[in-house]
């Protein structure tokens, strides 16, 4: 493997740090000097752990890089905690949304949607761990995770807002670049990066069909009650 490829990640960790800033910049880290009204603090709780779980990849991913793995298994516990913290109040945070009407849209049926990505992010995590022995393995699914927390970030690019099309080509890029990474550095594509990149794309449509239908409509009317 070329010395440079060992640095992917660390790259992708800080492009989701970017895509973080340019998304939440002004809603959530400069708030405090804009004229927004303050958050709650379960929405605080939940921002801090977003972003300390993506910043703790970029971490991570350095310590790897640069031949530190003792260290870097040392710190798995803290990725573990931060992504149990992010799933439990993203959950009841997106049903408060749900329930003020604050879901773009149609709120019930993005309701949906924004479970998606949780339920996205969980499973590659609890995967990422259970293949922690299996590094090749456990780095991509790890990837996948990060990049799966992305699409509320990047919906809130300017360039994006109301613009799903540019949502999912961001989106695609960024999946994208784990196949080209694999065949550049090891001229050979890893399953992962292939077959966990689709479903994880192929999962944004079907989860807005789903959430279209009469029994989700049932479901999300029974849950915002």
């Amino acid at each position: 493997m070329i010395a440079s490829a060992r640095w992917f990640h660390v790259g992708m960790g800080l492009a989701s740090v970017a895509s973080l800033g340019l998304g939440f910049g002004r809603s959530f880290y400069a708030r405090a000097w804009s004229p927004l009204p303050p958050l709650a603090p379960l929405v605080i709780a939940h921002g801090i752990a977003f972003t300390s779980w993506i910043l703790l990849f970029v971490a991570q991913a350095a310590l790897v890089a640069a031949g530190r793995t003792a260290l870097h298994r040392r710190l798995g516990l803290a990725g573990v905690v931060l992504g149990v913290l992010m799933l439990g109040s993203g959950v009841p945070l997106a049903i408060a949304a749900a329930r003020r009407g604050a879901l773009p849209g149609d709120p019930l049926a993005f309701l949906l949607v924004v479970f998606g990505d949780l339920v996205a992010f969980a499973v590659c995590l609890g995967i990422a761990i259970y293949s922690r022995r299996h590094g090749e393995t456990h780095k991509r699914w790890m990837l996948l995770a990060m990049l799966s927390l992305l699409p509320p970030a990047v919906s809130r690019w300017p360039i994006a807002v109301n613009r799903p099309s540019v949502i999912a080509c961001v989106l695609l890029a960024f999946l994208a670049a784990a196949p080209v990474y694999d065949w550049l550095s090891r001229r050979r594509l890893h399953p992962v990066s292939v077959w966990g990149g689709l479903a994880l794309f192929a999962s944004v449509p079907l989860r807005f069909a789903a959430a279209q239908t009469e029994a989700w409509h049932h479901v999300a009317t029974w849950l915002i009650r």
